[in-house]
């Protein structure tokens, strides 16, 4: 299940045009590198829950066979949150346990261990989570764990089991695979919180739940600036990830650029982008399908979104049909 129904309040402006899912990295949405993600893993079935512009990510997404998937949708008229998200959607699951991650993260993680190291268990854990080092300075709540591969605590709460050797904290990716105990232990309706209603009772019952490290690449562009830096890490190390949906870098061939009109590497330009006489786009810009970049315009680290069109000499910016956000702001 991809998690795609958020208000996605942190993105300020960026989130208001569309919902999080869908902001273009280096041209392709997130949710796109996430479907691709479980169709390179082998998974049949996908299903997305929808709530802010839901209807947005439905028509980009479509029925997932562009990304080698089934997908369905789960529609929340109420922002049901983590946990209620998943109840309201259990009565399209295949089977369980299920896989769960957010549709608005860039990451590329490996699915298939982090399912392998839940079901080959010895103890049938509830949920087995994959986590990783806590980034210098941010403000994620901790994940604490044991060196028997438990995770004993969450958000400052320990459970019953007693930690083995060392307790080190880490991040939740906001991947996890839960057993049918853990989403019995979810409201059946309402909004919920998977950590607060499903992880702390069964950590406090001492219910095993495990834990996975992973170190692959993992962004989630959770302001204006951090979206900026994810874009331009991509164009500058493409192969930081095995997911993209496409190229991340280069020019697609129905784009025109004219004979006058420079692209400075690293740059991405998309489908049918016009990049006007004496325009000189890059080092490190992004610039979207169907976007103009209009005469004599100078861009560096920018990213145009699809359809806008552009003048003038910009520098770390992103540029949106409604305005002109800037990193730094």
């Amino acid at each position: 299940m991809l998690l795609a129904a958020g208000r996605s309040s942190r993105l300020q402006a960026l989130g208001a045009a569309m919902p999080k899912p869908l902001v273009p990295v280096c041209g392709y949405p997130p949710i796109a590198f996430g479907l691709t993600l479980c169709g390179q893993a082998g998974f049949a079935n996908v299903v997305v829950n929808l709530h802010h512009l839901g209807g947005l990510i439905e028509d980009a997404v479509g029925d997932g066979s562009a990304f080698g998937v089934r997908v369905r949708y789960a529609y929340e008229r109420e922002l049901l949150g983590t946990g209620g998200g998943l109840a309201h959607a259990r009565k399209l699951f295949r089977t369980e346990p299920v896989l769960v991650m957010n549709a608005k993260v860039v990451m590329d993680i490996d699915l298939p261990g982090l399912v392998a190291a839940h079901s080959g268990a010895p103890d049938t854990p509830v949920a087995t989570m994959a986590l990783r080092a806590v980034p210098e300075g941010a403000g994620f709540a901790p994940v604490e764990v044991d060196e028997a591969g438990f995770v004993v605590g969450v958000r400052g709460q320990r459970g019953r089991r007693a930690p083995v050797g060392k307790v080190r904290a880490m991040m939740f990716t906001g991947v996890h695979v839960v057993s049918t105990r853990l989403l019995d232990r979810l409201p059946p309706t309402g909004a919920s919180d998977v950590i607060a209603d499903a992880y702390l009772p069964a950590l406090a019952a001492g219910e095993p739940v495990r834990f996975v490290e992973t170190t692959g690449y993992f962004e989630e562009h959770s302001t204006p600036a951090r979206y900026l830096a994810g874009n331009l890490a991509l164009l500058r190390n493409p192969e930081l990830v095995s997911n993209a949906p496409g190229p991340l870098v280069g020019a697609e061939l129905s784009a025109i650029v004219h004979g006058t009109a420079q692209l400075v590497p690293p740059y991405r330009v998309g489908a049918g982008a016009l990049i006007e006489a004496g325009a000189i786009v890059g080092p490190e810009v992004v610039v979207g399908a169907g976007a103009t970049v209009l005469r004599n315009a100078r861009l560096t680290r920018c990213v145009v979104w699809p359809g806008v069109s552009v003048e003038g000499q910009l520098e770390d910016a992103i540029l949106t049909p409604e305005q002109p956000v800037y990193a730094g702001a």
